[in-house]
């Protein structure tokens, strides 16, 4: 069978695209300059539809310096354990004297806001892959507190992504008002009435077309986007002789799926039960177990940390992401353990070393520097 010439496929516009959806984003950006052609089909928003189309996995994390005073800076972990540098150490995309910090990240676009401690703050959504960013508007509710700003973008469904909004209601100390951002019609809008509730607002997670909140003793708060509306989430059945006794180690999503670990709140915990949500909602079951006696032996600065020097019972880790793969079995969970990062795959309790903070860092031996991570996927879409 005859190998098509580059030629041949060059004059075949369907041939072209079905092969340029599976080049890497950056390589595309390069490619726009091939020909004015290659340019009007990569810019074309046929060819970002087909492309949106191809899940998308991360291949990194972003890690912010949390000691860090002035501008933040952040760290640029690798998910394949090799060396690479980040698209940035610092986010300079438009002059803000404070600084930018990172909020959150969802499907390779991310939340930022000015680091003003005080003061009015702008906030941004931005393609760390084209460079690209948009100012938003500011709220109506310019002057109430702010408690949660969460950002919705599913390119596989829309090309337009929304920003959910919550912040203080007059109607009592536990009561929210939600407003919306559309980059579609780049305005807010209110929704609705003011509601009362008991869930961090802060720490909203975007899955399966909706925002969720986590409150104490498992209960979670699901507003679904799509349908604008709150819909039913089951609680998470805890033991009654847990309580008090638990801490949340993780909430999150990979890939359309929900995820919670929890673990004691002493830090004792060696043996950690992966939560899922069924896709219908109807239960929390144990998807995965990690176990970290194994990771202990290879890594015993672990335990007895300078965290608690006292308590030699003290295991000191972070769970910064979990990360589903093509292949399921190759799923995994990255911890931050004192001066390193490490990959967890569930399936074989397989780990290994990502990177080694200690030789540049010395600062965080026998530390956890890093508490949070936002997953870097290039992404094509405009903001």
């Amino acid at each position: 069978m005859a190998i098509p010439s580059a030629e041949t496929i060059g004059g075949h516009d369907d041939m072209l695209i079905q092969i340029l959806v599976h080049v890497p984003v950056r390589s595309l950006l390069r490619f726009k300059c091939v020909s004015k052609h290659w340019y009007s089909i990569i810019s074309s928003s046929y060819f970002s539809r087909r492309l949106n189309q191809i899940p998308a996995y991360p291949s990194a994390l972003i890690l912010p310096l949390t000691s860090h005073l002035g501008s933040p800076e952040f760290h640029f972990l690798p998910l394949d354990g090799k060396p690479s540098r980040g698209p940035f150490r610092s986010l300079n995309f438009v002059d803000d004297p404070a600084g930018i910090m990172i909020l959150q990240s969802c499907n390779g676009l991310l939340l930022c806001r000015s680091n003003y401690l005080v003061g009015e703050r702008c906030y941004y959504v931005y393609n760390p892959t084209t460079n690209q960013y948009t100012v938003l508007p500011r709220a109506t509710s310019a002057f109430s507190a702010v408690f949660g700003i969460h950002l919705a973008f599913d390119p596989s469904k829309s090309v337009h992504y929304r920003v959910v909004l919550v912040r203080s209601s007059d109607s009592g100390p536990q009561s929210y008002q939600l407003e919306i951002y559309s980059s579609d019609t780049c305005r807010w809008r209110l929704f609705g009435e003011p509601f009362d509730s008991d869930v961090k607002p802060y720490n909203g997670v975007f899955c399966h077309g909706a925002i969720h909140w986590m409150s104490g003793r498992g209960r979670f708060l699901c507003f679904d986007l799509d349908q604008e509306r709150f819909r039913h989430m089951p609680a998470l059945e805890i033991p009654e002789d847990w309580d008090g006794q638990i801490q949340c180690r993780f909430f999150g999503a990979s890939q359309n799926h929900l995820q919670l670990i929890l673990g004691d709140s002493s830090y004792h915990s060696r043996e950690l039960d992966v939560y899922e949500m069924e896709r219908d909602y109807s239960r929390w079951f144990i998807k995965y177990r990690i176990d970290l006696n194994n990771v202990i032996s290879a890594f015993p600065e672990m335990i007895g940390s300078s965290f608690d020097p006292l308590d030699m019972d003290y295991c000191a880790f972070q769970i910064l992401a979990v990360i589903h793969t093509e292949n399921e079995e190759g799923s995994f969970a990255v911890l931050h353990i004192p001066g390193k990062a490490i990959s967890y795959v569930f399936k074989d309790q397989a780990f290994r070393i990502l990177h080694d903070f200690a030789p540049g860092c010395t600062d965080i031996i026998g530390c956890l520097t890093y508490r949070v991570a936002y997953e870097y996927i290039e992404n094509f879409s405009t903001v």
